[in-house]
């Protein structure tokens, strides 16, 4: 994955890009999550034959992977608020009309967050997010482990790292994947975790479960089956979605908070399914109802 910088004229910034695939097929957008580079997370699926024919993307956050650093002055590109600008000016500077979109934990957040200033999307894959209401349902969510500091404090010492890897991977697949997540961890900007957790405990928060509830954008909602982050009973009490597909959580066997690194097969089977599922009807057949229940299954 060689990235290229994309320019973001109205936010004073760049962001790496990646592409690749077929540049004629249909897009598909891969974003990583908080301090990760899109190459330390999908680079397997960069890879898989299985995706040659879509026109990959894929972006790394400000602060985090091949993007550079903002000045202090801008420190606000990195919280929420900050982040959803960014995503915004991102997906009006790529071709994104139509597009899938696999986003991964922060990722996700800020997807649900801005989807109404997007192009239109073809459908959304959301893996490790567990939507939110309101800063009570962070505790509902997500589980309470110390070890989560990591990922909001500004220093990064070996003992914290150390502790994060441990509770992001899967035991199986610690020793193959830690040395490329911790060295995409120590890249980022330290000042990227601190102003993330400034927004969220200042209650810059958007309800994401409403967003749930309303959008027919075709959206799935994944995760690690031994995902230590995140508690996924919390996914059954989420309201039905106008048009999710599968079933309320799709839970990948062997994977912690990130099945797309850890069981990458497992985890390009259901988005090549998903894609299937959302693929556009053929010119000139209009849809019908039977063709509706059969791509997308109403939890």
């Amino acid at each position: 994955m060689t990235p290229r910088l994309l320019a973001l004229p109205a936010l004073g910034s760049a962001l790496a890009c990646y592409e690749g695939g077929d540049p004629a097929g249909p897009p598909l957008l891969l974003l990583p999550g908080n301090s990760l580079s899109a190459a330390s997370t999908y680079g397997a699926l960069w890879a898989d034959p299985a995706l040659a024919g879509f026109r990959l993307l894929a972006l790394d956050w400000p602060g985090c992977g091949a993007s550079p650093w903002v000045s202090p002055a801008q420190h606000g590109l990195y919280g929420l608020r900050g982040l959803r600008r960014v995503l915004r000016a991102a997906g009006a500077a790529l071709p994104l009309a139509g597009a899938l979109v696999v986003a991964h934990s922060l990722a996700g957040h800020l997807l649900l967050d801005v989807l109404a200033d997007l192009p239109p999307l073809r459908g959304a894959l959301l893996v490790g997010t567990p939507p939110l209401a309101d800063a009570a349902s962070l505790g509902a969510a997500f589980r309470p482990d110390p070890r989560a500091a990591g990922l909001f404090g500004a220093a990064l010492t070996p003992a914290a790292l150390a502790d994060l890897l441990a509770l992001l991977l899967h035991p199986a697949h610690h020793a193959a994947h830690a040395p490329a997540l911790a060295a995409a961890l120590r890249q980022s900007d330290p000042a990227f975790r601190t102003a993330l957790s400034a927004d969220i405990a200042a209650g810059h928060l958007v309800d994401e479960v409403a967003v749930l509830r309303d959008t027919r954008l075709p959206l799935a909602l994944a995760l690690g089956a031994a995902d230590g982050l995140i508690d996924a009973a919390y996914f059954a009490g989420l309201p039905a979605a106008p048009a999710r597909w599968g079933s309320a959580l799709t839970l990948l066997a062997g994977a912690g908070h990130l099945p797309m690194l850890e069981t990458p097969t497992a985890f390009g089977a259901l988005l090549l399914a998903f894609a299937a599922a959302t693929a556009p009807p053929p010119a000139g057949h209009e849809m019908s109802a039977i063709d509706i229940s059969a791509s997308a299954t109403l939890a």
